[in-house]
């Protein structure tokens, strides 16, 4: 193969995508060395090959090599879009080769008292860090999100070497991570979930972490991140998933008839305020179970097709109150203590035990100031 062809295949994979995203956001990083104002404007078909010879080097981990190549890059007279591509790279590239993570804590914004839910992006992949930041200023604009007590970091966790990601995580025919070694490394970040970037893999949430691939949209993450909160899929479960959740309790978004009752339990939407009166309709999540879900729209939502992005507003308050009452959905903290008790590490385990309490603990007292 060509040296050309290999360029053109890079380009079209890493650099077209990138760019169409990184139109869709401002990037608030370290500042480009300075560029005389008479410099004339590199070619973007030029600056393209360079970025995408930096990726290269990178992905055959020549770090300190690639990190060379988006600073030569980041000083010349660019393009607005490539401009802030390259920063980008040169940021987390630079960052990682000077084992910035060991001070990561004082990169993190502060974030406000009031946040339940404290999400830290997290990737091993240098070509997700755009699709990070895309999230990220997405969600900071989202208006019809602004009730949610959920805050973002401002700074993607970066670590190509120590995490380890599958498309078929152990069989499950999901995205999964290793994430032993990440743990160790986030004991004194203030995070309560964890949003992980990889390259390919079916999004799902396990427990306190979400597990996105590149091809995952932004509607993805919202619909990912209700689960955060208990809301449940309104597209018929599998059988095996069905059977678990269809003879469980009530969610945000979803009541059930069990297939000996007369009336549907209502018992949790009314204690959000919904009326004995308010209109119910079927929805299709336990299609494949005995028990009848209901929905409180008729309309298709966000949690059976995420494209909708459609929200409803009785969604949103059920979703606030669960943020707001002490937590029924699991933390972060408790993926990582399940991972230390399966390698037998029990001081680790009950450490991240004991960060679990203290989240909860928190939520309970913010509960008792109000």
């Amino acid at each position: 193969m060509t040296a050309i062809t290999k360029w053109g295949i890079v380009l079209v994979c890493v650099l077209v995508p990138a760019w169409l995203m990184v139109e869709h956001y401002s990037l608030d990083i370290a500042p480009a060395q300075k560029k005389l104002p008479s410099s004339k404007q590199v070619p973007n078909n030029v600056a393209e090959q360079q970025l995408a010879h930096g990726l290269g080097l990178w992905r055959d981990k020549k770090y300190q090599q690639a990190a060379q190549e988006f600073s030569l890059l980041g000083a010349k007279n660019l393009s607005a879009d490539l401009q802030s591509l390259t920063e980008l790279y040169q940021y987390h590239a630079t960052a990682f080769n000077q084992n910035r993570n060991s001070d990561f804590i004082q990169e993190l914004s502060t974030l406000p008292d009031d946040c339940k839910q404290k999400l830290l992006f997290v990737t091993p992949d240098i070509g997700s860090l755009v699709q990070a930041e895309h999230f990220r200023s997405r969600f900071a604009q989202d208006q019809r999100l602004k009730s949610l007590s959920i805050c973002i970091y401002d700074v993607t966790w970066f670590d190509p070497v120590d995490i380890a990601c599958e498309e078929n995580w152990q069989q499950s025919g999901r995205l999964g991570c290793q994430l032993l070694s990440l743990a160790e490394k986030l004991k004194n970040l203030p995070f309560t979930h964890l949003v992980m970037f990889a390259d390919k893999g079916k999004a799902n949430v396990h427990n306190g972490i979400m597990f996105l691939d590149r091809q995952d949209t932004y509607d993805v993450f919202i619909h990912e991140l209700a689960h955060f909160s208990g809301f449940i899929d309104e597209y018929p479960l599998s059988q095996g998933l069905a059977k678990r959740v269809c003879t469980g309790v009530d969610a945000p978004n979803i009541v059930f008839k069990q297939a000996k009752k007369l009336e549907v339990d209502r018992q949790y939407w009314q204690s959000i305020g919904l009326q004995n009166s308010t209109d119910i309709f079927a929805a299709r999540t336990c299609d494949n179970h005995p028990t009848q879900a209901f929905k409180t729209s008729n309309q298709l939502t966000f949690m059976e097709y995420h494209d909708t992005a459609f929200i409803p507003a009785h969604y949103l308050t059920a979703w606030q109150k669960q943020l707001q009452k002490k937590p029924n959905q699991p933390s972060a903290h408790i993926n990582f203590a399940q991972l230390y008790e399966q390698s037998n590490n029990l001081t680790e385990s009950q450490f991240w035990r004991a960060r679990y309490q203290q989240y909860i603990s928190s939520s309970a007292n913010s509960l008792t100031n109000l």
